[in-house]
């Protein structure tokens, strides 16, 4: 490996962990302090390797190259920050915000690298190939769990009601019926718990 490469490898990494600076609006479980995105990402890329086993059209989804989407999906949010999905102000820009911060964080990596990871982070938001669409599904129900498991706090802090949260629940539902019957549970927990106030 040149030593340019190594240096911009090593620079990009140094780089990457900023993300677990970037806060999120969501709670942890018992709602003592918001999630950061390197937590999210993680727990992301969990439900993925859980679900991918269990979902109808399993075959179609390359494991490894959804794994791949989610450990990038997010990483335009250090230079972006995070837009949180109940906030139609913040919706506003945000594909332009995440286009900018796109350049400037992969322009750092070595160029077939930098093109590797814009084309996965590109990939994923199109929402087009199976792997995507599972992707971006595990995406949306980890953000709906979180809020559910940490009793809702976000939520309420932010007017966030039941019916608000199917913009984010539809989509997973619509990918497998997997993440339907999962939902379907958290939501009969949000229910009981009085998650939305």
């Amino acid at each position: 490996m040149a030593g340019d490469r190594a240096q911009q490898i090593l620079d990009f990494l140094e780089l990457a962990d900023r993300f677990k600076f970037v806060e999120r609006r969501g709670y942890v479980t018992g709602g003592e302090r918001r999630e950061n995105d390197a937590e999210h990402t993680w727990h992301m890329a969990l439900v993925a390797l859980l679900l991918h086993g269990e979902i109808e059209n399993r075959a179609d989804v390359d494991l490894g190259k959804a794994l791949s989407m989610i450990l990038v999906h997010d990483l335009v949010e250090i230079e972006a920050g995070d837009t949180y999905a109940y906030d139609d102000a913040a919706i506003e820009g945000q594909d332009e915000r995440e286009q900018a911060a796109a350049d400037k964080i992969f322009g750092t990596l070595p160029e077939d690298l930098g093109k590797r990871f814009r084309a996965l982070w590109e990939e994923f938001e199109a929402r087009q190939t199976p792997e995507a669409r599972f992707a971006k599904a595990c995406d949306n129900f980890q953000g709906f769990m979180q809020n559910a498991i940490s009793g809702g706090r976000a939520w309420r802090e932010n007017g966030v009601g039941k019916e608000d949260t199917r913009r984010r629940t539809d989509f997973p539902r619509g990918v497998d019926p997997v993440f339907d019957a999962l939902i379907t549970r958290l939501y009969e927990r949000t229910d009981r718990e009085g998650s939305f106030g």
